[in-house]
């Protein structure tokens, strides 16, 4: 068994690697984004039709508008840090750090957040109404966008420190999840300004 670290995986040039998984980003960017817009179509939908006053029923609770921007402040954190790190291929496993830890916060504070409704029946454990089930939809993205964003995170942290990658290949690798990286901040602003109309 060989002791060297340096391995092969593909036979193509890191180039038309490079191209191919940053396509497979931008798809899933584009799937995830009709799935955000998606949500926040539907926010204002219920929220101007209103039916019997099922928005926010009377007696009913929410959040504050600013506690949807506390939400997203770690993505657009995490965002600039690695676009920062990206100037400098030999500082990035130490940035990425910073922004591991940011959405490693993010996922924490916004999974504190489901956990702590306001606008929940106690009597029957159900949604007060439509803003109640709106707002879980899009506090879950968030947390499948943070989770996702600390594991690539993750991975390139461990990259940076462990592995022997082609530097044109890692070049291509940085973009694309930089691209990511600043897909969910954007959707991030989004959902944070969707949900300031209460």
């Amino acid at each position: 068994m060989s002791s060297d670290t340096k391995f092969h995986v593909h036979h193509d040039a890191p180039e038309v690697i490079g191209r191919r998984e940053r396509l497979g980003v931008r798809l899933l960017i584009v799937a995830d984004g009709s799935f955000v817009f998606g949500m926040i179509f539907t926010y204002f939908y219920l929220r101007n039709l209103n039916a019997n006053n099922g928005w926010i029923p009377k007696g009913g609770h929410h959040f504050s508008a600013a506690s949807g921007w506390m939400s997203i402040y770690p993505l657009l954190l995490a965002a600039i840090v690695f676009k920062i790190a990206q100037r400098n291929p030999k500082t990035v496993g130490n940035l990425t750090v910073i922004s591991l830890l940011a959405y490693a916060y993010g996922f924490y504070y916004q999974i504190h957040q489901i956990a702590n409704m306001p606008f929940i029946v106690k009597d029957t454990g159900a949604f007060e109404g439509s803003y109640a089930s709106t707002w879980v939809l899009m506090a879950g993205a968030n947390v499948f966008h943070y989770f996702l964003a600390a594991f690539i995170a993750l991975g390139i942290v461990i990259r940076a420190r462990r592995a022997d990658v082609d530097p044109a290949l890692e070049k291509w690798r940085m973009r694309t999840a930089a691209s990511w990286f600043t897909w969910i901040a954007i959707s991030g602003v989004s959902v944070a300004l969707t949900t300031s109309f209460i």
